[in-house]
């Protein structure tokens, strides 16, 4: 029994008895104390408002409740405050605090904690309302609001993220398993290990770096990569896609908006209204747009394998540095003939035939060498010589 009692009296929280004090017209309650925790283990947060969560040397989790609230006096504020409960406790190698309180939606409620940064997985959940930060950890984390912005920074580990409605950024994470938010902006400055899986309802999707394979899905906005060191995966439903540089092949799709491509280790893009532009790809592409143009620019010194390109009403244009060897096929499946305008007279005019696809104009550009498949529908097929 004595040692029972000896476990419990080590497992109890060193606090500081909670204060109110007036801050102009605001006034603040604030309550602290810490709690036992595995170096190592796990740590689980739940609070209503705002969850700010730092990682640190320490070998306790502290955590400080602060509300605020404008009010004429001090009992006029205890009744916005209203009751509150904090149970913080360790069990085994998970510690809880968990905030339950049924404050006034006048009162900004905020949970700051402390913990040592080794934890191997943290979760913060909030209630109703409120954002989440979480900054220094070399573990995992899993954050998740009904309403507000969640921000993660300086996680080694992998990062989830759900917002039912607000914005996402991540700093310097070490991958994105998970980030979802129903109607919000999505930053990633840098995710070493890729991401997973990301999306958006409607907002900007923003990837600036990437070490690994990229996922994104945006149902009302416009996706960016800047740099991608392998395969990215992009699909959009309205909204610009666009692709700096990627170290892998390029997925894109797009029901309402134009792609982008830079330099990649293949394409393949397709576009139901909109134009799809290539700036430097390798590899092979296979482009199609039902209703918009198609622009490629070849690169010297980027070779290519056999591509397809394919506009069901719009124009074709590929520039060709003047010694890239290539050989090109311009057809039309559906019989007809559209014009051509080449400055390589390599690629001459095919005769009539009754076949199909119909071979409106082929050659070989500086002894040929890859197909490049061109299929015009009725647009105009732009044969340019780059420099």
């Amino acid at each position: 029994m004595r040692a029972i009692l000896l476990a419990a009296a080590a497992l109890r929280l060193l606090g500081q008895e909670p204060v109110i004090t007036r801050q102009g017209n605001y006034w603040v309650y604030t309550e602290s104390a810490s709690v036992p925790v595995e170096p190592h283990g796990q740590l689980q947060v739940e609070a209503r408002g705002h969850i700010v969560v730092h990682g640190d040397g320490g070998d306790r989790v502290f955590y400080r409740l602060v509300q605020r609230v404008p009010a004429a006096s001090e009992s006029e504020a205890r009744q916005l405050f209203g009751i509150r409960d904090v149970a913080a406790r360790r069990l085994g190698s998970v510690t809880r605090v968990v905030v339950q309180q049924n404050s006034s939606p006048k009162v900004a409620n905020q949970l700051d904690i402390n913990a040592p940064r080794t934890l191997a997985v943290v979760t913060l959940q909030t209630q109703l309302i409120g954002g989440v930060d979480a900054y220094d950890l070399d573990g995992s984390v899993n954050a998740r609001t009904p309403s507000g912005d969640i921000r993660l920074d300086r996680i080694r580990g992998w990062v989830a993220a759900r917002a039912g409605s607000g914005n996402l950024f991540f700093g310097h994470v070490g991958g994105i398993e998970e980030c979802l938010t129903g109607a919000g902006d999505i930053t990633v400055e840098n995710a070493v290990g890729g991401v997973k899986a990301c999306r958006t309802g409607a907002g900007e999707l923003i990837v600036k770096q990437a070490g690994a394979p990229v996922v994104l899905e945006n149902e009302g906005g416009n996706i960016t990569v800047e740099r991608a060191a392998a395969a990215v995966e992009a699909h959009a439903i309205s909204g610009l896609i666009r692709i700096g540089q990627a170290g892998g092949e390029v997925i894109a799709d797009s029901r309402g908006g134009a792609i982008q491509v830079g330099s990649a280790r293949g394409v393949k893009a397709e576009s139901a209204q909109g134009p799809v532009r290539l700036r430097g790809p390798a590899g092979p592409m296979n482009v199609s747009t039902a209703a918009g143009s198609i622009i490629a620019e070849l690169m010297a010194g980027v070779p290519i394998q056999d591509s397809w390109l394919a506009a069901g009403s719009g124009d074709v244009t590929v520039s060709i540095p003047s010694n890239f060897p290539v050989s090109v096929m311009v057809t039309n499946d559906r019989g007809g003939y559209p014009q051509i305008m080449s400055d390589f007279p390599e690629v001459r005019p095919a005769g009539l035939t009754f076949a199909k696809p119909q071979v409106v104009a082929q050659g070989a550009i500086n002894g040929g060498g890859p197909v490049l498949h061109i299929n015009a529908g009725t647009g105009v097929v732009y044969l340019r010589r780059s420099k």
